[in-house]
């Protein structure tokens, strides 16, 4: 009965590793503690006893929804904030290196690319500016006792704001690697693994915040669906 009641429980708080792992060892101690103190003429009837005092598995797990989902939205959200730095620095970095080879745009692609300079700076402001808010808006709400309708309401509100920067982001280092792609086609040589891997960092960041933001996102629909249940 405690094994099954063990193996239910870690299936509940699948979506989430780190903290199954911890409430488990916490609830094994537990249960195991209790059933010492149970008399072992039947152990499966203690076990039984045991396993009915502590609690339907589906409350246990909701129990702990809160905490589980409000770590891993501030983790996606210092992420967001923190993603529009990194971004920014390999942006310098590439200008800097441009200058130091001396790397020009043709005549031809300097109009395209003030162009995509223009979108580039305002998909890039308007991320790091909804970045910060969402930050911001994730540290004004503790995790609560209990997942209540207010909570969800806040973490769904925060998922839109992570959404909502991520796309501008996105925007701004698809202009990147755009511009990356008219100097490159202006001077292609060994030089260029500068520019090239610094673009690559930047694909990498945009590929993280969209795995952070859909974990989180999904983590919330499992744990409503968890609570519903």
């Amino acid at each position: 009965m405690i094994a099954a009641y063990l193996q239910q429980l870690e299936d509940a708080l699948g979506h989430d590793p780190a903290l199954r792992a911890r409430v488990l060892q916490e609830v094994r101690d537990h249960l195991e503690e209790a059933l010492a103190a149970e008399q072992l003429d039947d152990r499966l009837a203690a076990e039984r006893r045991v396993v009915a005092r502590f609690g339907e598995v589906r409350e246990l797990a909701a129990q702990f929804a809160p905490i589980s989902l409000a770590r891993h939205m501030r983790r996606a959200a210092i992420a967001l904030a923190l993603a529009p730095v990194a971004t920014l620095i390999m942006m310098k970095a590439r200008v800097s290196w441009y200058a130091f080879v001396q790397w020009t745009l043709s005549e031809d692609a300097r109009a395209v690319a003030g162009f995509i300079i223009r979108v580039d700076r305002y998909a890039f402001w308007l991320a790091a500016g909804l970045a910060i808010v969402a930050l911001l808006y994730i540290a004004r709400h503790p995790a609560p006792a209990r997942l209540h309708a207010d909570y969800r309401k806040h973490l769904h509100r925060a998922a839109n704001l992570f959404i909502l920067a991520a796309v501008p982001l996105a925007v701004s280092v698809t202009s990147d690697v755009a511009l990356t792609v008219l100097q490159l086609e202006t001077v292609l040589s060994p030089n260029a693994l500068i520019p090239v891997a610094s673009i690559s960092i930047e694909i990498a960041c945009v590929g993280v915040i969209a795995v952070m933001v859909g974990n989180a996102v999904r983590r919330l629909a499992r744990a409503e669906a968890l609570q519903a249940g």
